[in-house]
């Protein structure tokens, strides 16, 4: 079989071959940003954070792990295989807990005792999880499970990675979960969710002859709330969106410096680097906002 040639191959000159007969190589069409919920909420929160997060790109040097985040990718990651293995009917209480010591992170706990408490605290809720998922699957199917959708918005592509989608099987709507490592939940916290919102709009654009709502399972208190948009409603979220999406490419981030916030600047991690700044200009933010 004769090899391929490459286009580099292609354009090599060779003895006595004419310059102005070789193909002129299409140059590649610019690939569109790509704007996810999370650094839609990084830009609405803090300019200063989207820029350090995603622009200057030194999260690596100062994200910690914590047990938060250690417990809730732990949960993501066992959930995930449970329902793609067929959930409840295909997967024991003891094996949905074996799936979750196979995978558990153990970073971001700081004792020994203290990641213990927190494995026992996992154990507890997924056997709660695997009760109500078997109660679910009389009325639904999983539809998907930790996909990335992309829905092309002009001037950028809105991207959303969805926990899972089920199908019900009554009217074949489409139910978006969301797992979070909460006691409580309630309808409002998914009506003002950045990421909920962009989710359905996802799904919506995507299935818009179906049903689309969204669900956040607050796993720890083993409880769940829904909401949804009407077509107004997310017509309006949308343009809404294309709105910020726009303001986030056209931000000019070499003029963009830290500014206080008293709800973000305490518990965030770049609070290193902003506090050097404020020292070096001589404000005196950190008093103002009470940070020790």
């Amino acid at each position: 079989m004769p090899s391929r040639k490459s286009q580099t191959d292609d354009l090599i000159l060779t003895p006595g071959s004419d310059p102005s007969a070789l193909p002129t190589p299409k140059p590649r069409a610019k690939r569109k940003p790509e704007l996810s919920p999370t650094r839609i909420r990084s830009f609405l929160t803090c300019p200063m954070l989207y820029r350090l997060e995603y622009i200057d790109k030194v999260g690596r040097f100062y994200h910690r792990a914590q047990a938060g985040w250690a417990l809730g990718s732990t949960l993501h990651q066992t959930l995930q295989a449970f329902h793609e293995e067929g959930g409840a009917d295909n997967v024991s209480r003891a094996e949905l807990i074996e799936k979750m010591d196979a995978g558990w992170i153990s970073s971001g706990y700081g004792t020994v005792e203290n990641e213990t408490r927190h494995r026992n605290a996992a154990a507890v809720i997924l056997h709660g999880y695997h009760s109500s998922a078997a109660e679910r699957a009389e009325t639904t199917r999983t539809f998907l499970t930790e996909k990335m959708l992309k829905y092309d918005m002009g001037a950028f592509v809105l991207t959303g990675r969805i926990d899972r989608i089920d199908e019900h099987l009554a009217d074949g709507a489409l139910e978006i979960v969301d797992y979070k490592t909460w006691d409580s939940v309630h309808e409002d916290d998914v009506k003002e969710a950045m990421a909920m919102s962009v989710y359905q709009l996802l799904v919506k654009r995507l299935h818009p002859d179906r049903r689309v709502f969204a669900t956040i399972h607050a796993l720890a208190g083993g409880v769940t709330a829904s909401a949804s948009f009407t077509d107004e409603e997310m017509a309006a979220f949308e343009d809404d969106l294309r709105g910020v999406g726009l303001m986030i490419l056209e931000t000019d981030w070499e003029a963009v410096f830290p500014k206080p916030i008293a709800d973000t600047c305490p518990g965030c991690d770049f609070l290193k680097i902003c506090r050097s700044y404020w020292i070096r200009e001589g404000a005196e933010w950190e008093r103002v906002l009470g940070i020790p």
